[in-house]
């Protein structure tokens, strides 16, 4: 019964994303055809009013590899690689611990990629085929938590109350996937929520014509190409559950509507307005006339702003990465191709990229030591700042420096 209300209510958003009409006052509407018409630079007050820097402790006990990844609480900062977990202190960028460690032993996670539980303050992390392994933030084991899903393992997680949020990340052909799994911390199955996407045509691995990756910004993008001449994208890297406000927000890949996830409901709640550039969830694998069609991808919220990112002409050899601001207070959308990154006319630093984004709304990027390193000798009049005073005894050889902006 509760698994068919969530659906019931899922479609409701949909329909409401492929006509691009809001259909309730409470829906936050983000007119992304306008912005579209009139792009520009973005600029770094739009998203915060104030923007601090912490370099990160570097020591031979927490060296960062390379295109690491963070996650920004509220007293710590997590920055994970291909390599391993780490925590430091966000006040000021001291190594805190090690978060658990890659391997086959009875504690150790198959992916350094962390899943964190602001209701219980545990990192969670995959250990396939089936299983959470839980680490708190002291970096000690806290037992394991098993799947309900097997042999599928959801490709990312979220919490809401004493509720784990499964999501599978996937474009399924020939049948229809489920989209979220919601189970408790016994590993019993509670609810779950089909995909709100319509059922793709079946294919074979036969069917395939070739198989090719590529990196759009901090998205992973998979793209399958097919005989018949159908895509298949598959986007990784990014995140499409996060927590905001203590409630829990859910997008799936092609639908234009982000929604909050319930007990009860999944109700509507920011609906992406993109006009003539929509790319309806059925023609998802047409490659025609793609380089007129935006996908919708990571969304980062805060009390002053929504920041999203969308990818034009996914399946052209070109595709660009969009940044887009949607300025709650004000109603106005603005966009900007993401190589241009966000301006900042705050403290005049190098441009903002935008890699996370903490429960309380803080806005986080990531500056390699050497590059900061180089802006201060190019920029001496402005390296004066006293913000700048902690990026002073850098060498080439430190860990990444973490940009903060505080709405």
């Amino acid at each position: 019964m509760k698994g068919r209300r969530l659906l019931i209510i899922g479609l409701m958003g949909l329909l409401v994303s492929c006509s691009n009409t809001p259909q309730s006052a409470k829906l936050c509407t983000v007119d992304v055809e306008g912005a579209m018409e009139n792009s520009g630079e973005l600029k770094l007050s739009e998203l915060a009013s104030d923007v601090r820097y912490v370099p990160l402790e570097t020591t031979d006990s927490c060296l960062i590899g390379a295109n690491p990844n963070i996650l920004l609480l509220d007293k710590q900062i997590v920055v994970y690689s291909n390599k391993e977990c780490l925590l430091f202190n966000k006040a000021d960028g001291k190594f805190l611990c090690r978060l658990g460690h890659g391997g086959d032993d009875p504690e150790a996670y198959s992916y350094p990629v962390p899943f964190y539980n602001e209701h219980n303050e545990m990192f969670y992390f995959k250990r396939e085929p089936e299983w959470l392994q839980k680490y708190d933030a002291s970096g000690r084991y806290q037992g394991k938590l098993k799947i309900p899903t097997p042999p599928a393992m959801p490709s990312e997680f979220g919490f809401m109350d004493s509720l784990v949020i499964g999501h599978y990340n996937n474009i399924a052909m020939g049948y229809a996937p489920r989209a979220l799994l919601l189970f408790n911390e016994k590993g019993e199955e509670v609810d779950t929520v089909p995909s709100l996407l319509p059922v793709l045509s079946k294919k074979e691995v036969s069917d395939i014509d070739n198989i090719n990756v590529k990196r759009l910004g901090d998205m992973m993008i998979v793209l399958t190409r097919f005989k018949d001449g159908g895509y298949m994208a598959g986007i990784g890297g990014r995140t499409f559950l996060w927590n905001s406000k203590g409630e829990t927000r859910f997008k799936e890949s092609f639908n234009d509507t982000a929604f909050t996830v319930r007990r009860s409901e999944l109700a509507p709640y920011i609906v992406f307005k993109t006009g003539k550039w929509h790319w309806g969830a059925e023609a998802r694998t047409d490659s025609k006339d793609n380089e007129k069609r935006l996908l919708i991808g990571e969304v980062f919220e805060s009390s002053q702003a929504i920041f999203f990112q969308c990818i034009c002409g996914l399946y052209t050899n070109e595709p660009e990465m969009l940044n887009g601001i949607y300025n709650r207070k004000s109603g106005m959308t603005y966009m900007s191709p993401e190589k241009n990154g966000i301006i900042d006319n705050i403290n005049g630093f190098m441009p903002f990229h935008p890699k996370a984004c903490s429960p309380q709304g803080e806005y986080a990027g990531l500056v390699e030591a050497g590059e900061a390193m180089d802006w201060l000798k190019e920029h001496s009049e402005l390296a004066r700042n006293s913000k700048f005073s902690v990026l002073k005894g850098l060498t080439e050889d430190d860990n990444p420096v973490v940009v903060i902006a505080k709405p």
